[in-house]
């Protein structure tokens, strides 16, 4: 099925969580916010939330500075 990862499409199999799609692409799950279609996904929820087809991630990075 096809999902958007921070508007980039990409493919995973059928029935794969948030946290499948994050490893897909490589992005390790520390110090990032996720959300799903708008709706913010905790990070103890992510090996749980079953994505479907279109789906839109979008993923935040924490930074410090100032």
């Amino acid at each position: 099925m096809n999902v958007t990862i921070n508007d980039v499409s990409i493919v995973i199999p059928d029935g794969s969580t948030l946290a499948d799609a994050l490893a897909t692409k490589e992005i390790k799950s520390g110090g990032i916010a996720t959300a799903v279609n708008g709706t913010v996904i905790a990070a103890s929820s992510r090996a749980t939330h079953i994505l479907a087809e279109g789906d839109k991630i979008v993923i935040i990075k924490a930074f410090y500075g100032g």
